[in-house]
């Protein structure tokens, strides 16, 4: 019996020590919080030379933790946050502009979100997604547990919903439309915010990704009174001076309520801006002249990042010169979190960097290629960089050290060197996938997203609307690549504008052509929707729709719906 007694002590005392130690191991996982800006300039920080913006608590942020002197992005949204979330170079996912079908994660890349999520991590996106909304490509099915969004790439885009702006916009919150109240940037760190409360005893990914300070602007009532009263002039730059000061307030507001919480040691923090001066403004160089030029050259793709991780983080190496980029922050985080890195990374952990060593890879190469249109060229809209070597569209050199501005072209100089940037640019083109193989396919009939709502932003040919201001014109046109998974009766609706907006398409009929098969019907310009069905078999096919106004003898009017609600039947 004391054999016995025994056995059950010894047991449960391993039991114990089993649980605490999973537990221990579990909840010292540490956290990863990223804040992304959109369209936030390098040089828009009171700390990098601004003479109007204060951003005290970002300043903070760069002296505590570490900050990224050379970190470059692609010059566009969506490009920009495939790097972030995959750690691959975006033209290797088909990503290469805002629009167009090439502003779609391909459904075979993973992010990060899905990665720490098999990890065990809780994982919540706040704000701006702008890699595809419908199934297989919403936050959703990308690894996010939580998702409060808005749609497009700014508020009052196509995707969006109808008629927002920053202040008490509607939001997409876990697949329901919500409206919140106050202005974005508030409403989504809040949002973040409480997600972190809720998670905080378990290990979270949170992604807060502003709509601020992409246009439309709009002035931030506090953040603009403060201004006012320190006697900056109100000029069309006020709104955009308040959205950026009201952002630094919001990431104040996150740091304090990380280490109100004692989260702060245990959580890798992120700050960064999806890309460079872009569209405010030329680049003014040396002589104090402006230059209107391409998306080639580093003043469109030098971003500032901030890194903070008490537990690694150096506090003799704050300012690193080493070359990095958005692509690099994938491979970090799972170099931080000891989650097992893929082969087919094209970025690099910066890892090392943080803790202070000063080793680098001095071979290391950064490609940005984003040609802002469908078709992507051999050698169009490229940099390549290399520790002080800027080669653009195989045709110009730079040495950025001496000539920051990339005025002065020395190609001519250094014939070897080009040689030797030109076979790193071939091989990378060589390893892309065929254009063709990139191009988004919207599975429609599936199990797990038996309805799905299509949008003209996501034409992958034809006209590429994209602002809803589109919605008002009766000429655009283009079509969706489609999988039709189940064999069966579906249901389309075709509207001019969502069916939030309750408004009339203005047209005397209405078609949809799936492949060979065409079905048509009648309207009445005061209808707001038609409705049509077809019975579809399996297979990939061509979706295109078609408005026709007949009342208007003058001028003749044909056009495809810009939204399509599309449902399984049977």
């Amino acid at each position: 019996m004391k054999n016995f007694t025994l056995i059950k002590i010894m047991f449960y005392s391993i039991y114990i020590f089993s649980v605490s130690y999973v537990q221990c191991t579990f909840t010292t996982k540490p956290n990863v919080v990223i804040v992304l800006i959109d369209n936030h300039s390098y040089f828009e920080l009171s700390r990098n030379g601004h003479k109007i913006v204060e951003t005290p608590r970002i300043d903070r942020l760069a002296e505590e933790g570490v900050t990224f002197k050379n970190f470059y992005a692609p010059p566009f949204c969506s490009p920009s946050r495939t790097e972030l979330l995959t750690g691959r170079y975006a033209l290797r996912a088909g990503v290469h502009n805002t629009i167009g079908g090439v502003s779609i994660l391909h459904k075979n890349e993973k992010t990060i979100a899905k990665i720490l999520k098999k990890a065990g991590y809780r994982t919540g996106v706040f704000g701006k997604w702008h890699l595809g909304n419908t199934y297989p490509y919403a936050p959703k099915y990308r690894g996010f547990d939580e998702v409060f969004i808005h749609g497009g790439g700014g508020v009052s885009q196509l995707e969006d919903y109808y008629g927002n702006s920053h202040m008490d916009a509607t939001f997409e919150h876990n697949g329901q439309y919500v409206k919140s109240r106050g202005f974005s940037t508030d409403v989504l760190f809040d949002q973040g915010i409480d997600f972190i409360g809720r998670n905080r005893e378990n290990p979270f990914f949170c992604f807060i990704s502003t709509p601020a300070v992409h246009f439309p602007t709009l002035k931030h009532p506090e953040n603009t009174k403060r201004l006012l009263a320190r006697g900056v002039p109100d000029s069309k730059h006020l709104a955009i001076y308040s959205m950026i000061e009201n952002v630094d307030d919001n990431v104040g507001r996150l740091l304090d309520y990380l280490d109100e919480i004692d989260l702060k040691e245990n959580t890798l923090f992120i700050l960064a801006s999806d890309q460079g001066v872009n569209d405010r403004g030329a680049f003014m160089h040396r002589a104090g002249e402006f230059i209107e030029r391409g998306v080639q050259y580093d003043e469109k793709h030098q971003v500032y990042c901030m890194i903070q991780y008490p537990q690694l983080t150096n506090k003799n190496r704050r300012l690193i010169d080493e070359l990095a980029g958005m692509v690099d922050i994938t491979p970090t985080i799972l170099d931080i979190c000891n989650v097992k890195m893929s082969e087919s990374l094209d970025g690099l952990s910066l890892k090392p960097l943080l803790a202070g060593s000063k080793k680098w890879d001095i071979e290391r190469k950064l490609i940005i290629q984003c040609p802002r249109k469908r078709e992507r060229n051999k050698w169009e809209n490229v940099s390549i960089k290399y520790q002080n070597w800027r080669f653009v569209d195989g045709k110009e050199l730079y040495d950025v050290k001496k000539d920051r501005g990339q005025l002065v072209n020395i190609i001519k100089d250094h014939p070897d060197l080009v040689t030797k940037l030109r076979k790193s640019y071939e091989t990378f083109w060589t390893s892309l996938e065929p254009a063709k193989e990139l191009i988004p396919v919207h599975i429609l009939g599936s199990i797990e997203a038996p309805a799905v709502r299509l949008n003209g932003m996501d034409w992958y040919s034809g006209d590429a609307p994209w602002h809803q201001g589109n919605l008002n014109e009766n000429f655009h046109q283009g079509k969706w690549l489609v999988d039709i998974e189940r064999d069966g009766h579906y249901s389309f609706e075709l509207r001019r504008y969502p069916r939030e907006a309750s408004k009339a398409i203005g047209a005397t009929s209405a078609a949809i052509q799936i492949g060979n098969p065409k079905v048509q019907t009648s309207l009445d310009p005061l209808d707001k929707k038609a409705i049509l069905q077809m019975e579809l078999k399996k297979g990939q096919y061509d979706l295109q729709t078609f408005f026709k106004d007949d009342s208007n003898p003058i001028e003749e009017s044909n056009w495809g719906a810009y939204y399509v609600y599309v449902n399984y039947l049977q």
